[in-house]
């Protein structure tokens, strides 16, 4: 197709641009975070509201289009983009209204976490957000939210207090606990499929804008004695104290010993949100163990959220898989598993997360949002990234390496969110039978004609 002929595509009844094969736009609008994936959509619709995500679902439903839909685009599986759809992209929505005084913010759905945070936190408010601020706010919420706060405020989806959502059929609609209810307690957790989120409303709580954070770290070899001394801590912390156990390669920065960059480390991530003064007496027994990294200090929750996100002027696209899953338990033996995996990592960019739940987390009640899972005591996932495609074996295998690895301790798959591929067997494990029982009704009632069957929606 040229570009004469692409400028002759339109959308009736849209204000947004349409984007296709030819335009000299099309290779940057199709770029997602993940270079392994290269989809080629048939349009990509850029809505600058929720009138143009319902005339963009009219057109594909009068074609016969499939429809995806694009907010971060982060997903490593790429469900964004498929070949010959239509392009649902929210990219350019990102406006975000806080109201301090009923501590809430309007969220549209093609934020990301950037804009979120610097929204809420210039009033000292915060919602569980993504561990990178690049990650698109919508997607990150629907399919659970896991974040640095999830053991204060729980997950994302928790936080949810209505939505506004176009549906497959195009109407729009706002979705709370008083009306559609049926259709808000499918997005706070159930994945995609229930509508195209134009619109979030998410409660805030007070944290920062300073809170005490960071990352301590050990040479790798002594995994064992700083994960017991870590599940140690955690089992008898108060909300206030988030974080994790990583292992990974020690970044090229001033706060790490020249020695150790480049180096296998075992290392916390620790955020408190308590007082400040209160900080270095929670961490007092991890200090004990020497840690010849010790970057924890008082600084903005912003600083913190943007740790591990590389800087905009070095982000050179690269190729990525992940996984993750939940684990009963964080004994000894898990810990050395997880360092002997770590060990074989194919790309010293790959790393492993164990995230001790508890707190906020635990207590929402399994029934008030279809993700389950809460008397979980972890959640661990693994991610790496590298440049070329002859890599992607080695990648992809040494995630599944890791879920081996951990298998001994797991008590059940992960959440959507963390499943890497379209897989229909490992979603319906993600839910309790009921539960997707539950979700399957739901979707057939907002989408009989399956129209946003992309990704993780749940099968009809």
């Amino acid at each position: 197709m040229t570009t004469s002929e692409t400028a002759r595509i339109s959308i009736p009844d849209f204000d947004g641009d349409v984007v296709a094969p030819g335009d000299a736009t099309y290779d940057e609008a199709r770029r997602l975070h993940n270079a392994a994936v290269d989809r080629r959509p048939a349009l990509i619709a850029r809505c600058s509201g929720a009138q143009d995500v319902a005339a963009a679902l009219r057109h594909a439903r009068e074609r016969g289009l499939p429809v995806t839909v694009r907010g971060g685009g982060h997903a490593v599986g790429g469900f964004a983009l498929a070949d010959g759809a239509l392009t649902i992209d929210l990219t350019r929505m990102r406006a975000v209204d806080v109201d301090p005084v009923r501590r809430t913010a309007r969220v549209q759905g093609g934020a990301t976490w950037r804009e979120v945070d610097a929204a809420t936190q210039a009033h000292g408010l915060a919602v569980t957000g993504a561990r990178l601020p690049s990650v698109g706010v919508a997607g990150f919420l629907l399919g659970s939210g896991s974040g640095w706060l999830e053991r204060k405020l729980g997950l994302a989806a928790d936080s949810l207090r209505s939505a506004r959502v176009v549906t497959a059929g195009g109407e729009v609609v706002t979705a709370s606990s008083e009306k559609h209810a049926g259709l808000f307690w499918a997005l706070r957790g159930g994945g995609p499929g229930f509508g195209v989120v134009a619109e979030l409303e998410l409660a805030l709580a007070p944290v920062g804008p300073q809170v005490v954070g960071g990352v301590l770290g050990w040479p790798v070899e002594r995994a064992e004695e700083v994960a017991a001394a870590y599940a140690a801590l955690i089992a008898g912390a108060p909300d206030d104290l988030g974080g994790g156990l990583a292992f990974l390669s020690g970044p090229p920065e001033p706060f790490v010993p020249a020695p150790l960059q480049g180096a296998p480390l075992v290392a916390i991530v620790a955020l408190w949100t308590g007082a400040p003064e209160h900080g270095a007496a929670v961490l007092r027994s991890l200090r004990a163990l020497d840690p010849p990294i010790d970057a924890v200090a008082p600084m903005p929750y912003r600083t913190l959220q943007g740790m591990f996100e590389r800087p905009a002027a070095v982000q050179v696209p690269t190729r990525a898989h992940a996984d993750g899953g939940f684990l009963a338990a964080l004994p000894d033996a898990a810990a050395v598993a997880a360092a002997r995996a770590a060990a074989g990592r194919p790309s010293p960019l790959g790393s492993i997360l164990l995230q001790p739940l508890g707190g906020a987390f635990a207590r929402v009640p399994e029934e008030a949002t279809p993700l389950g899972r809460r008397d979980a005591a972890w959640h661990w996932q693994a991610g790496t990234a590298w440049f070329e495609s002859a890599d992607d074996d080695a990648a992809r295998a040494w995630v599944a390496d890791v879920g081996r690895a951990l298998a001994p301790w797991s008590c059940g798959e992960t959440y959507p969110n963390f499943i890497p591929d379209a897989d229909p067997a490992r979603l319906r494990a993600a839910h309790a039978p009921a539960v997707l029982e539950r979700l399957r009704r739901i979707r057939a009632e907002w989408d009989p004609g399956n129209v946003l069957a992309a990704g993780h929606a749940i099968p009809l």
